[in-house]
């Protein structure tokens, strides 16, 4: 019997799951790269652009945390996951409706909650789903499938600002669209996912006691990596700022995000065969180069290679991120862990993303990429010693 034949399929709850945030993902990134534009277009203030997105990802911070300790506690991940997808599908398209900031500001927070309160138990779940040989393999389809929807969701919005041009009907007309991938992801939910009895165990004591010291390691050094990773908002408007128009602006986005969509699955069958940190060190050591490139004054085509190279680095890094998560972890406390590691990654993003922000305000943009690009290059040394710590156990932890 050949290889193929004997190779575990992809669980039905990870197509399912896959698919479910693609039509999330189309909502969200709709939305993501044209909100600060609209927001300018209001009046509002960069201060209040900032806060806007502060809220969405302190609560996103949060409910991560939350949610995932509940779902290993009530030994329902469905639940919430098809809680955080509702709270975000309906907040949304709400957004064509109102005008001011605190509005606003309201709906980005519910957002982040619905986002927070989905990520954990739905990551649990897809590990719980996928046999240990395979999961670098199930998350790689999962990034891929859900990764087209941040491509065409851009794409979406871009396509509605040229033919419309830019105005508040226009932006108005781009929310409004984001309802209808909400309603397919909440279908998708409610009908297609089956939770295995098997994945609904006990959990005694305290969680955070049996995670262990690898995971641990990984997770603070991932946190303290990210203090210093310039977000993905600077990285457009460092774009802007080099000459890439606003209305190309979401095709670019949507062009990194094509890349990181292609790679994620190949990169998550070669992180099963060889091993995840290895992958993850890899891309941060990508994303120190990309930072260093755009502590330059880089040409259009420059700008070009160095966000193909910003979607390579998330492609070795987010499948294989999750999926070492869920090797590391017991079973029964993954909720938990997958909790703490987003809070702690949620955390490490707003004090970093505010930090750099005063950095490029106070000093310049190229003094925040090259702090950015020495950070980086230490969260490759973190993540090389972790793999180094792996040594030939292969297919249990790294």
């Amino acid at each position: 019997m050949s290889t193929m034949s004997t190779r575990p399929k992809i669980p039905r709850n990870v197509i399912i799951i896959a698919f479910v945030a693609l039509a999330s993902g189309f909502g969200q990134d709709l939305i993501t790269p044209v909100l600060p534009a609209y927001l300018a277009m209001l009046g509002v203030s960069t201060a209040g652009i900032g806060l806007a997105d502060g809220l969405l990802q302190g609560a996103m911070s949060i409910f991560r945390f939350a949610s995932g300790i509940l779902s290993d506690r009530y030994r329902n991940r469905k639940f919430f996951v098809f809680l955080g997808y509702a709270l975000s599908s309906v907040s949304r398209p709400l957004l064509a409706l109102v005008g001011g900031l605190p509005a606003i500001a309201f709906l980005r927070t519910i957002d982040g909650v619905g986002k927070g309160m989905k990520d954990a138990p739905r990551d649990a779940l897809v590990a719980d789903s996928a046999e240990a040989g395979i999961r670098g393999r199930a998350f790689g389809f999962q990034r891929l499938i859900d990764t087209l929807g941040s491509v065409l969701g851009p794409l979406t919005a871009a396509g509605v600002l040229i033919l419309l041009s830019v105005s508040i009907k226009s932006y108005h007309i781009i929310f409004a669209i984001a309802a209808i991938p909400g309603v397919i992801a909440l279908a998708l939910i409610w009908f297609g996912i089956k939770e295995k009895q098997s994945t609904r165990y006990e959990v005694r004591g305290t969680a955070m006691a049996h995670l262990g010291w690898r995971f641990w390691f990984f997770a603070i050094g991932m946190s303290l990596a990210m203090l210093t990773k310039i977000n993905d908002s600077l990285f457009l408007v460092r774009a802007h700022d080099i000459g890439v128009s606003i209305q190309w602006i979401p095709v670019l986005f949507a062009g990194f995000t094509l890349l990181y969509a292609l790679l994620s699955y190949p990169l998550g069958i070669l992180s099963d065969r060889i091993g995840k940190a290895p992958l993850i060190a890899a891309g941060w050591l990508v994303l120190a180069i990309v930072e260093f490139g755009f502590s330059f004054d880089p040409n259009i085509a420059a700008t070009l290679v160095l966000f193909a190279l910003y979607g390579l680095f998330y492609a070795l890094t987010e499948g294989s991120g999750r999926a070492i998560i869920a090797d590391l972890a017991p079973v029964q406390n993954r909720g938990t862990a997958y909790g703490i590691y987003y809070t702690l990654i949620g955390l490490a993003v707003i004090i970093g993303g505010y930090a750099l922000g005063r950095v490029w305000d106070s000093m310049s943009p190229e003094t925040a990429f090259r702090i950015s690009a020495v950070g980086s290059l230490l969260g490759f040394l973190v993540l090389s010693a972790l793999a180094g710590m792996g040594g030939k156990r292969k297919t249990a932890v790294i």
